[in-house]
């Protein structure tokens, strides 16, 4: 029996190594498949797309990499949330080391997996929230009024956020009140003096604390940080004490997402919170960065860096079916059913590895493509295999299946996003595969893919050939 027919021995007529689950989501695509057959029947019928392959070596070599057969802490599976929202200035993935391990996948009301950030998300006008909170003192009474006055995106790059603080008649004096911040924020010049940063010693609430005086009735305090964060509303994103009982509550604050939007307020269309929508959200086990070990160690998976890694130009054939979705699929392309998985540069570039399986497991590729969005179209992406994953479309996050993990998917519904009908935009594609088990990569979707502005070939490949 060959390879192939011994994966498939497993799955009966689905040719593909994904368990029951997976199956499952194939079941429920028929809306899009059927729009697809109907929209764009002057797309060709093959799709050749060539992006980069680069090869590491693992971190068990003498110049092996410490990102490549890395156990995490907590485990092989899903991370989600280790890169930013935005694709840099450079088109790459940026790395923000806020992961967290995914012990069950979001999914929409059909059942299929989504990235877990843009569970019940849809496109739509933002309706303003309240910008000012009442907390109560530890006498139950309602004492304090903290308002967001102002929040804006500054030309240096930085963001100022202006809030109002003032005690109300009849409750305690206020002794402090703190704001939430991440780690990852920086504090910057310009903000109201007499702050700490930190955890707040009696509550265990992080952000920037200001202690008042006893004279204090009300003022304004202003926090300069260091990038354009985007706004959000939590449960607890304010705290406010007096007395021995601290209370908490929802306030617009700093996130730790870098927005492309004109101001942190901006109430132009973007991606609103639905519950109608019907998503499950995400389970979310652990806070781990999924083995990756720095900003500095995953800026190389996407750049050519030499006596780091070596790179090549790889093209992969998307064939369009009578449904109207085109499919990239290692287990029956003719260049990869014969290897039993997604190996496109066995014995090249840095060589197989040794060992067993010896392999070439141990690569990174990404692909950039542009498409012209068609509403009526029911466009859609889906991923289906192992390990890392990250799509982009219009520079943002739209499939985030980050870890070490057997085959999973995502899905993205493209008419959820904030896209223009009729317009062109890009699709950025990352994947790496880091660890010895198996490699295999599905993509369907009934995109009209092309070649992207951004697609080059690598400069360095020379050097190692």
């Amino acid at each position: 029996m060959s390879v192939v027919q011994e994966r498939r021995g497993h799955l009966g007529n689905a040719g593909y190594n994904i368990d029951a689950g997976l199956l499952s989501s194939v079941v429920v695509l028929g809306a899009f498949r059927e729009a697809s057959a109907a929209c764009d029947d002057d797309l060709p019928q093959e799709i050749w797309l060539t992006g980069v392959v680069r090869d590491f070596q693992e971190r068990t070599h003498a110049d092996g990499h410490p990102d490549f057969e890395q156990l995490p802490a907590h485990g092989f599976g899903q991370y989600s949330g280790n890169v930013a929202y935005l694709l840099g200035g450079d088109g790459k993935p940026m790395f923000t080391g806020l992961g967290h391990k995914i012990s069950e996948p979001a999914r929409d009301a059909s059942g299929r997996p989504i990235a877990p950030h843009l569970a019940n998300k849809r496109c739509g006008v933002a309706v303003p929230v309240s910008d000012c909170v009442v907390l109560e003192d530890s006498d139950g009474v309602d004492a304090y009024e903290i308002c967001l006055v102002t929040a804006e995106f500054n030309v240096d790059g930085s963001s100022t956020w202006a809030y109002h603080v003032r005690e109300l008649p009849g409750g305690k004096d206020l002794s402090h009140w703190n704001l939430k911040l991440d780690s990852t924020h920086t504090v910057l010049s310009g903000t109201t003096s007499g702050y700490e940063v930190g955890i707040d010693g009696s509550t265990g609430f992080y952000g920037i604390k200001w202690d008042v005086d006893e004279d204090f009735s009300e003022g304004d305090f202003t926090i300069v940080l260091d990038a354009h964060y985007a706004a959000e509303t939590g449960p607890a994103c304010v705290l406010a004490k007096g007395g021995h009982t601290p209370d908490t509550g929802p306030m617009t604050a700093p996130s730790t997402m870098i927005s492309s939007a004109p101001s942190p307020l901006d109430g132009g269309p973007g991606l609103v919170d639905d519950p109608s929508l019907g998503d499950t959200p995400a389970v979310v086990a652990y806070s781990d960065p999924g083995a990756i070990q720095s900003e500095d160690t995953f800026n190389q998976w996407y750049r050519d860096v030499l006596g780091v890694n070596a790179s090549a130009p790889l093209t992969l054939r998307f064939e369009r079916g009578a449904d109207g979705v085109y499919v990239f699929d290692d287990a029956t392309d003719p260049l990869y059913a014969p290897l039993g998985g997604f190996f496109p540069i066995e014995g090249r570039l840095f060589g197989n590895p040794g060992g067993s399986p010896d392999r070439n497991f141990h690569f990174t590729y990404e692909l950039n493509a542009q498409f012209t969005y068609r509403e009526a179209c029911n466009q859609f992406f889906r991923f289906v295999g192992d390990d890392d994953v990250w799509v982009f479309i219009d520079g943002k996050l739209v499939i985030d299946l980050g870890g070490c993990h057997g085959a999973s998917e995502q899905f993205v519904e493209l008419n959820r996003l904030c896209l223009e009908d009729g317009q062109t935009y890009t699709l950025d594609f990352f994947f790496a595969e880091r660890h010895r088990n198996q490699c295999n990569v599905r993509i369907e979707t009934n995109l009209g893919l092309a070649p992207g502005p951004d697609n080059e070939l690598p400069t360095m490949t020379a050097a190692f050939d």
